[in-house]
């Protein structure tokens, strides 16, 4: 069989790393440790190995890593029983640093060292609601347990999806303010006309239909949190008066000359950059503070069996399993639509009845590409079954409730050898 390199997570960046330190933390060989820097490392139960693994199921040259930006190169070397990397067997893969590889029945974790002086990642995989188990996200834990009990604002930036708004509620569970109100404020969806009335709130007469003062969003979060969602979206006319709140702890309601004290702690969150054209500059750097960017889904794919798994508990309210193939196809996704996008399918999973029954398992014969080929055709066959079912056969009504391209959904019936009532 021909080598077969995958790349999951091809949006991270690159990481100026010049080491990784190489730790066996779960299975026989747990405690074993080594440190990768320039050139071939080795991995193995033969004592001339970089790192030695105390593991009947581990062969004598077992694999062979090497470290490039940001990622690990991981080739195995004909090991009697195979490398591993998010539950497949691999030839050779491209790991993220900060991700795990099972080597015999031992987990090996590729953990980055810190520059001194660098923060660490969080040793947690739960926080305030949030799951992780990469690297990217147990940086942003640590720079949400460092924010988190002071008191200045911060931006969340990252796209839409991937967890700002649950970034937020962490960061006030962490801060002295905790007890106290967490208001929202979606900047995107709020009507351009009461925008401001929404936010400062207005007193009486300040326009028609205005029959008594009304509070606003920065009363409602008195003494506890302000989120500003989608930031990026409030009209430049406003902005010099969310400047004045932050800058001066003050603001007036609209129609009215009185001048009130704002006690909030403001964090906000964008999709979008600042810093181009259309956003006050010096409005930008009072909201960034600190600036927390929080990575894209794809470039994480250590997380999705974690919060697929969490998900379907959530939903379900009852402990369920995914099939093996369904949790394999997720890890092959791109999801641009991020971690709101994979709640999504796990909620129509669960909807379908594709959860745990029984499913073939992974052949662990196979590399690779073709374990995840065949992982991602159960799924769309399972998929599909169910949902002709959900529809009494109804193509056109399945077809529309998958959000797929009639045609495309077409197609995929006739791949998958069914069909269903037309028409």
């Amino acid at each position: 069989m021909s080598d077969q390199t995958v790349t999951l997570g091809g949006n991270t960046p690159a990481q100026p790393l010049t080491e990784l330190a190489v730790e066996a933390t779960e299975g026989p060989g747990k405690g074993a440790r080594g440190v990768l820097k320039v050139g071939t490392f080795f991995v193995g139960s033969d004592a001339a190995c970089d790192l030695v693994v105390r593991d009947d199921a581990v062969s004598r040259r077992h694999c062979a890593l090497e470290l490039m930006a940001g990622e690990v190169v991981v080739k195995d070397l004909g090991s009697r029983n195979g490398t591993r990397y998010l539950g497949a067997k691999v030839t050779t893969a491209r790991v993220p640093a900060g991700g795990s590889i099972t080597v015999g029945k031992t987990t090996l974790q590729l953990k980055p060292v810190a520059a001194p002086g660098a923060l660490r990642a969080s040793d947690r995989e739960e926080l305030q609601g949030m799951t992780a188990r990469s690297l990217a996200m147990k940086q942003v834990f640590a720079q949400l347990e460092r924010v988190g009990p002071a008191d200045s604002t911060v931006l969340l930036t990252g796209e839409t999806g991937v967890g700002k708004g649950a970034a937020a509620r962490a960061l006030h569970a962490l801060s002295p303010r905790a007890t106290r109100p967490f208001h929202v404020f979606d900047c995107a969806a709020a009507h351009r006309g009461t925008l401001e009335s929404m936010l400062f709130g207005h007193a009486k007469g300040a326009f028609t239909g205005a029959d008594r003062d009304r509070p606003g969003a920065v009363d409602a979060a008195n003494g506890g949190t302000l989120f500003l969602d989608e930031v990026g979206e409030l009209p430049i006319d406003l902005q010099p008066k969310l400047l004045r709140l932050l800058e001066a702890r003050e603001y007036s309601p609209l129609g009215s000359n009185t001048v009130r004290k704002a006690d909030v702690r403001v964090i906000s969150a964008t999709h979008r950059d600042l810093k181009a054209a259309g956003f006050r500059k010096d409005l930008y750097f009072r909201l960034a503070v600190t600036e927390i960017a929080i990575p894209p889904l794809r470039s994480r794919p250590d997380d999705i069996a974690v919060l697929a798994s969490r998900f379907a508990r959530e939903l379900s309210g009852v402990e369920v399993s995914l099939e093996p193939a369904t949790v394999a196809a997720f890890q092959c996704m791109q999801w641009p639509g991020n971690v709101r996008e994979l709640r999504n399918a796990v909620e129509r999973v669960l909807t379908f009845g594709t959860v745990d029954g029984g499913a073939a398992p992974v052949d662990e014969t196979a590399g690779f590409i073709e374990a995840r080929d065949s992982a991602l055709e159960r799924f769309e066959r399972d998929y599909l079954v169910a949902l002709l079912k959900q529809h009494d056969g109804q193509v056109t009504n399945a077809a529309k409730a998958s959000k797929l391209a009639r045609s495309h959904f077409y197609r995929l019936l006739e791949r998958h050898g069914l069909s269903g009532k037309r028409g």
